[in-house]
């Protein structure tokens, strides 16, 4: 018993000479351990991606050196999405517009003019829009006080491609044009409260090209009043235009839309006041500025 509490005393003794570190410095130590357990994990990483180079086919392959991105390469100032700063300002367009509307998406297909593709698909037309791999649109719109007229002042689209694709949307154009250079789209309307089988005229053609960026059209859309098939008899004294800017700067393609009504010159010559032709090809020069910084390869 008593070389028990012999054991027991010196240990006691023993433990009073023991110093025990401050709060602080546990928690000091504890910083400096967590972070040595942190950069062995990432060196074992490392390790196994490294040692993974040396697998291809049995044979000893060095691994491939990172990717340098250099301040000045497209890969360091050109982000994969579309900024709003790529579009056109209200400050742009010769108009005067109210509330901008927009949003942006992901791998969708460039679209045009919806009734010349509706018309590409009637007649055969082996032609297939190129999907985006990011995009972004927005709507200008008419001022309140503008309460005579109907739909937007403006519409714009950007759309970013895989290399090589953006040029196929202009050889798209080219290909439907041929066939839908004039087409006949029946449909029906409502007149005198009965509906009544019609016939309107669409009419496109591409009287200016190569006046901005890489590559530029502008495509002019005439749909003829609907009449009567039987008769001829035209059942509506409208005939509505729409004037589409495509432009391409890089990688970037921008479709930019108008209504008829901010034209001066329509199919009927009734309106000499609006915008020229002149004032759209600079409209489409504005454009592709504001594609150049975000473009690839840029200006």
């Amino acid at each position: 018993m008593r070389d028990e509490m012999t054991l027991v005393e010196q240990v006691h003794r023993e433990l009073r000479d023991v110093r025990w570190p401050e709060p602080a410095e546990i928690r000091a130590r504890a910083r400096r351990r967590s972070r040595r357990t942190s950069v062995l994990a990432a060196v074992a990483v490392l390790v196994v991606a490294s040692g993974s180079a040396y697998a291809v086919n049995g044979r000893p392959v060095p691994p491939a050196p990172p990717a340098a991105v250099t301040a000045g390469s497209p890969a360091a100032v050109t982000p994969p999405e579309i900024p709003q700063e790529a579009l056109l300002r209200p400050m742009d367009v010769p108009l005067k517009t109210g509330v901008p509307l927009g949003g942006s998406g992901l791998a969708e297909p460039v679209r045009i003019d919806p009734v010349l593709e509706a018309c590409g698909r009637e007649r055969g037309v082996p032609s297939a829009a190129p999907t985006s791999r990011y995009s972004r649109s927005q709507t200008l719109l008419r001022p309140k006080e503008d309460a005579t007229a109907r739909g937007p002042a403006l519409t714009q689209d950007v759309y970013r491609l895989d290399p090589g694709q953006g040029r196929l949307v202009f050889g798209m154009v080219g290909l439907l044009l041929n066939p839908c250079a004039e087409w006949q789209l029946a449909g029906s309307a409502f007149l005198g409260g009965r509906q009544v089988a019609t016939v309107a005229t669409h009419r496109w053609e591409t009287p200016v090209s190569g006046f901005a960026g890489d590559q530029s059209v502008l495509l002019h859309h005439a749909s003829l009043a609907p009449r009567d098939p039987r008769s001829g008899k035209v059942l509506a004294a409208a005939t509505s235009v729409e004037v589409t800017l495509l432009v391409r700067v890089g990688d970037l393609v921008t479709v930019i839309a108008l209504k008829g009504d901010v034209l001066r010159d329509t199919v009927d010559g009734t309106r000499p006041q609006g915008l020229s032709y002149a004032d759209l090809t600079t409209l489409g020069e504005t454009a592709a500025r504001r594609l150049c910084p975000w473009a690839n390869p840029g200006c």
